[in-house]
């Protein structure tokens, strides 16, 4: 079969492409073609014998895949969340459906209300053309939850927890030191490093962070870092090439997500490597975690930081 695998571009390598590599890298190895692509291309779309898209938030493209040979993966809120992270402007969770009431007064930010009217009439559309498509396919029975509270049809909509790597993971470089507590994934405000900064300001000076990652918030949480005198407990090593190998030497891998996190593929791999997790209670952690996690309420330093206080050193 020729399977083509859609996502949008970004400037970042974060959970989606890492599940569409290896989901394209276990259908070559059973014979199958794949061809991935960044920009749409009706042509190739019209040729393929099955469509997995992993990222598209343009109505506009989502109308050129062929619905009957379509998969479209959910990752995150955007099908149902006219901002797309799943949290208004002034909280961290929100359970609506999305509308024009109350989204109107969310979409847009506080600052642009004419981008909100195009938002939300862009939302409506794109749940129509979910509605069609072959398959849905979301990380957690929360998220499947989330698509059901919007209209979306039950019986269309499948749970698939990512695979996770086998084998071991390859030790780290020479030289490196052990993480203590460690955080790995992009630098967004929604995965709460700022509150782990916070919480490790208030424990024990013995405790240092490494931080494997990079995104747009990096600046701002190293400044903070620097207010909260953290200096050298905190080791920035920005994008690495294979965070399971830090997860699997680090004494505690922390997910501190303040954000309804659609899954958790780090805390997931965490946990497989038999490593102790400290995550957030919130979105589908709990799942991802499978019960072998110490959980905390989200947006709490102090709770955070009583929970790795009680992490072997």
């Amino acid at each position: 079969m020729k399977f083509v695998f859609y996502l949008e571009e970004n400037d970042w390598w974060g959970g989606n492409e890492v599940l569409a590599e290896r989901q394209a890298r276990k259908l070559r190895a059973e014979g199958h073609g794949v061809l991935f692509l960044h920009r749409p291309d009706a042509a190739v779309f019209a040729g393929a014998d099955r469509i997995v898209v992993h990222k598209c938030l343009s109505p506009e493209v989502l109308a050129l895949f062929p619905p009957e040979k379509t998969d479209v993966w959910l990752h995150d809120h955007e099908a149902v969340c006219p901002r797309w992270h799943g949290y208004p402007p002034f909280r961290w969770s929100c359970n609506c459906a999305a509308g024009w009431w109350p989204c109107l007064f969310c979409a847009p930010v506080c600052r642009d209300w004419r981008g909100a009217l195009e938002r939300l009439a862009g939302q409506r559309r794109r749940l129509d053309l979910l509605r069609r498509m072959r398959r849905l396919v979301v990380v957690s029975r929360f998220m499947k939850g989330r698509l059901v509270a919007n209209g979306l049809p039950a019986e269309k909509i499948a749970v698939e927890p990512p695979e996770l790597p086998e084998g071991e993971p390859a030790p780290l470089p020479p030289g490196t030191a052990q993480p203590d507590l460690l955080y790995a994934g992009q630098l967004l405000r929604g995965k709460g490093v700022q509150v782990l900064l916070r919480a490790l300001a208030g424990m024990d000076a013995a405790r240092t962070l490494d931080v494997a990652g990079k995104g747009p918030y990096g600046g701002p949480l190293a400044a903070l870092a620097e207010r909260l005198g953290l200096g050298g407990r905190v080791r920035w090593h920005g994008w690495v090439p294979d965070a399971r190998s830090w997860m699997a030497a680090a004494r505690c891998v922390v997910v501190p997500s303040v954000w309804p996190e659609p899954y958790g593929l780090v805390a997931a791999e965490a946990v497989a490597l038999g490593r102790p997790v400290v995550a957030s209670d919130t979105g589908g952690l709990p799942e991802a975690c499978g019960g072998k996690a110490v959980l905390v309420p989200p947006n709490d330093p102090q709770a955070l930081a009583r929970a790795l206080e009680e992490v072997p050193p």
